[in-house]
């Protein structure tokens, strides 16, 4: 088997309404679609696609995070504090990023992450 890369990170919803406000709104993610009778939200970015769902055969056993680039993991941070957001883990200097974990309505872990030498994905 070999893998090509990753097609796209799923992250599981309860409320799509919610999740909407928190990617769309308050990140700034652009959505490029919204499917499945308003269950299944796709948001395109330049390197790759995250999807959040709703329903039960969305829910995985297990939690994942992903990690959305930023060109200021601070400014970013103070952003979703300044909008009542939830921090899980203020920021912190990696020896290679710059990162701040943060929560959407529903519990996931999203990352804000900066590299030092700029470069994504």
């Amino acid at each position: 088997m070999h893998i090509r890369g990753i097609d796209y990170t799923f992250l599981s919803a309860t409320d799509m309404d919610r999740a909407l406000a928190f990617y769309h709104d308050l990140l700034g993610l652009p959505l490029a679609r919204l499917i499945l009778d308003d269950t299944w939200a796709e948001f395109e970015l330049a390197n790759g696609t995250l999807i959040v769902g709703q329903g039960d055969s969305f829910t995985p056993p297990g939690g994942g995070m992903v990690a959305l680039a930023v060109d200021d993991v601070a400014a970013a941070t103070q952003e979703v504090k300044d909008a009542g957001g939830k921090v899980y883990w203020d920021f912190e200097e990696t020896p290679v990023c710059y990162l701040t974990i943060i929560e959407d309505p529903d519990g996931n872990r999203v990352i804000l992450h900066q590299r030092k030498d700029g470069t994504v994905g």
